[in-house]
């Protein structure tokens, strides 16, 4: 066995593993409809993960505190929090913003609301969860950029 050989096998048992793990989480994030991965089912929890990802692969980088405030004369409160603090309340604001879209999806298909429709007002409230979440994700990136520069 050449060594490119035992690479392109080892290669294929992690493509196969990683579809076999992708197909489990897609089949338990399923909704009653069969949707998979809505923003407000394993989606939503897809961008939580990525926020925590992106805290915890910013907390080495950045110092002891980090610059929430920037402003130009007057002084207005505190400009540094703690960096551990400040990494920690996105993905803790993100995930309580989650479990609301979660909940009021729940309450809508309760109510029949997305059933008495077609598709288009589900897709319009999964579309605003999605860019929420998003939104808020890219905010937290951008705040640890500012305190890098």
């Amino acid at each position: 066995m050449t060594p490119s050989t035992r690479s392109s096998g080892a290669l294929e048992r992690l493509v196969e593993l990683t579809r076999r793990v992708a197909t489990r989480l897609a089949a338990s994030v399923a909704g009653p409809a069969g949707d998979r991965l809505r923003p407000t089912a394993g989606g939503g929890l897809l961008v939580v993960l990525a926020s925590v990802a992106v805290s915890l692969a910013a907390a080495p980088a950045l110092g002891d505190s980090v610059r929430i405030r920037w402003s130009i004369g007057t002084y207005y409160g505190p400009e540094y929090a703690p960096t551990p603090l400040a990494l920690a309340a996105f993905p803790a604001i993100i995930a309580v913003i989650y479990v609301g879209f979660w909940a009021v999806r729940v309450g809508l298909e309760r109510t029949g609301a997305f059933d008495a429709t077609d598709d288009l007002v589900r897709s319009v409230y999964e579309l605003c969860a999605l860019v929420t979440l998003l939104t808020l994700v890219v905010v937290q990136v951008l705040f640890v950029a500012a305190n890098l520069l």
